[in-house]
C-alpha cells in the first residue's frame, strides 16, 4: 500500500511566530498561495495589531521634551 498523493505529513508543516501574539504557528491548506504574506495566526491577532498605535510614534514625542 503506498502513501496518497494528497497527504501531508502534520510534523513536517513549516512554522512562522505571529507578529502580535508571538506564538507558534503551523501552514494551512488555506494560506498555500500567500504563505509568504501570512503575518499573524489569526483575524483576531491582525485586527488587534491594526488598532495598536506604532510604538515609534509615541517615542518621537517625547525626543523634543528632553532638550
Amino acid at each position: 500500500m503506498g502513501l496518497l498523493s494528497g497527504f501531508r505529513n502534520p510534523h513536517n508543516l513549516p512554522v512562522k511566530t505571529c507578529a502580535h501574539c508571538e506564538r507558534p504557528f503551523c501552514w494551512r491548506r488555506k494560506w498555500a498561495r500567500s504563505w509568504n504574506e501570512v503575518k499573524y495566526c489569526s483575524k483576531a491577532c491582525s485586527q488587534q495589531a491594526a488598532r495598536k498605535p506604532p510604538a515609534n510614534l509615541c517615542a518621537a514625542g517625547s525626543v523634543e521634551d528632553e532638550f
